[in-house]
């Protein structure tokens, strides 16, 4: 059965929030440096930095079928093999697998700690991928 685990509401919209808000902060505050002539080239490079920040940052989280886990980061994804998959470090908040290099760890950036701890939708989310993984890989 597949899952997919994302953030909570709230941190997606504080992050939608925020990736709005850095690249035009910046740029106000760079304006006065860089001066008229690379206003509209920056504003086009804002723009863009904050669209994909957006849309990257929501979808943050694990996607789980029975052939891939895909692991969404802010930049990049990671598809690891379910066959490959060893477990979850619930205390590191990453996932571990085994590839033909050795065993890898991939960091769920989505579940991770903030400055008050982890929250109680970050516990569960990795509970529940700790579950399927338990009960869909054969590692794990």
């Amino acid at each position: 059965m597949p899952l997919r685990l994302r953030m909570t509401v709230q941190a997606q919209i504080a992050i939608i929030v925020l990736s709005w808000l850095l690249p035009f902060g910046a740029l106000i505050l760079a304006g006065p440096i860089v001066g008229n002539t690379l206003e509209i080239p920056l504003l086009g490079v804002a723009l863009l930095v904050a669209i994909t920040l957006s849309v990257r940052g929501t979808e943050c989280g694990v996607d789980c079928t029975a052939d891939t886990i895909a692991v969404r980061g802010w930049v990049r994804t990671v598809r690891i093999p379910t066959d490959a998959v060893l477990g979850v470090d619930q205390a590191g908040y990453a996932l571990l697998w085994r590839d033909e290099f050795g065993d890898r760890r991939t960091r769920l950036f989505a579940f991770g700690r903030s400055r008050r701890g982890i929250d109680p939708h970050s516990r569960e989310s990795l509970a529940r991928l700790a579950d399927w993984v338990s009960g869909a890989c054969p590692g794990g």
